[in-house]
């Protein structure tokens, strides 16, 4: 009746008296609808704008209150085969249980996701599949292997890794919420790989071995973000992580700004410039290295570089008003005698991300020759098969040979190849 179908969608009447259907099932009734009501997204292909969308939207203002009209609709692209649109006359249809019964439900679906953002065609190809296939089964051997341990986060590479973890759930989580599917995606498997080699290649180079407890956190809170978008294997790396429950009844990772270290970021930021740099010195010099000598920048142009920044920041970026304002500031005004440094620091600083630039404005007590004495050594070793020397360029027992330690910079150390 129409009594009963007011009151459901509606809530209008009393569930005893709009039908002959106890009141209780009425209720749950009402119930069910109101769980699933208003819609939060909806998902449909852009071609049905024009017909079915719009009057998704009209027959929703027509029929209920304004509090149940649909929050969101999402229209996606084509799915196409190897860049052509599917056709039982071209022959290029596969059957999705045949797909299914050869390569898995999960392939599948990332293979869709991660080829297109939803508003461009996604091009489905069997090579992308097989590719994902062996992606997701090499992280889920990784998960065998490990098992919960012990976390202290003592080295400088286990705070650094603790931070991009961070990271890593802050860029999945925006993406998701702007509905970026195939940029979240590329994060949790791709772009964190670059993380996870560099902590490995950091923590191997120390000759450590007591990491798999970090390890095994790192690839739980991957396996999390990765649930949504492969369940069914995700519930396997999630076992074999030997962690309870099921990941589907887990809570979605939280970002810890507790754990976010900004002077681990920019310090390992550092080191991986220095040793590209020493490469790239290596591939155009073709020399042989026997010793490596790094020079840091002294106390004052530490000063003046934050003094710069802080301008840079400020969106001054005009040479002359920068300038200005370090030869009036007592702690900066020897600066006249170096505007060289000036006009390099400023390059410097405007070729990198802003958010790099916020790290380096947040840490002001950061000791590159302290670091780098510490940590460049054993990695240094491993790449190159050298010693390495770190002198801050106003050293009373400085080794400079070449006069290389006056052209260092603060995060641009000189480097001596001999």
């Amino acid at each position: 009746s129409k009594e009963f179908f007011d009151y459901v969608f509606l809530g209008e009447g009393s569930a005893d008296k709009v039908s002959g259907i106890e009141a209780s099932t009425v209720e749950e009734i009402r119930k069910e609808f109101a769980y699933f009501y208003p819609v939060d997204s909806r998902h449909s292909g852009r071609d049905l704008v024009p017909n079915h969308l719009t009057f998704f939207v009209f027959n929703h203002v027509a029929i209920f209150p304004e509090d149940n009209w649909p929050q969101q609709i999402v229209v996606n692209g084509s799915v196409l085969m190897d860049g052509k649109k599917m056709s039982k006359s071209m022959g290029n249809i596969i059957p999705l249980r045949q797909a299914i019964k050869d390569y898995g439900a999960d392939p599948i679906r990332l293979a869709i996701i991660i080829s297109a953002e939803l508003l461009q065609d996604a091009d489905f190809n069997l090579e992308s599949v097989g590719g994902i296939k062996n992606k997701l089964a090499s992280i889920l051997e990784e998960c065998s292997r490990l098992k919960p341990g012990q976390i202290s986060n003592s080295e400088a590479e286990d705070r650094w890794i603790a931070s991009r973890v961070q990271n890593l759930i802050a860029n999945v989580t925006g993406s998701v919420e702007k509905m970026r599917l195939r940029e979240a995606l590329h994060e949790i498997l791709f772009a964190f790989e670059g993380d996870l080699a560099w902590y490995l290649k950091r923590a191997k180079a120390k000759g450590r071995n007591d990491y798999d407890g970090i390890l095994h956190q790192i690839q739980s809170t991957r396996v999390a973000l990765l649930s949504p978008f492969a369940p069914h294997i995700a519930e396997e790396m999630w076992e074999k992580l030997s962690n309870p429950k099921m990941v589907s009844k887990t809570s979605w990772p939280e970002i810890d700004t507790g754990v976010i270290d900004a002077k681990a970021i920019q310090a390992e930021d550092l080191l991986k410039s220095i040793i590209n740099d020493i490469a790239n010195i290596l591939k155009v010099t073709k020399i042989t290295p026997k010793k490596i000598t790094i020079y840091t920048a002294d106390s004052f142009k530490c000063t003046a570089y934050h003094a710069i920044l802080e301008q840079v920041m400020n969106e001054q970026t005009n040479m002359g008003v920068i300038m200005k304002e370090l030869i009036n500031n007592p702690e900066t005004s020897d600066i006249k005698k170096n505007p060289d440094f000036v006009q390099k620091a400023i390059k410097d600083i405007l070729s990198e991300p802003t958010e790099i630039r916020k790290t380096k404005l947040e840490v002001k007590d950061f000791d590159e020759k302290q670091f780098l004495s510490s940590e460049l050594g054993s990695i240094i070793q491993q790449d190159f098969g050298v010693e390495v020397t770190v002198f801050a360029e106003d050293d009373s027992n400085i080794y400079d040979p070449k006069g290389k330690a006056r052209h260092a910079r603060p995060f641009k150390p000189a480097i001596l190849i001999e």
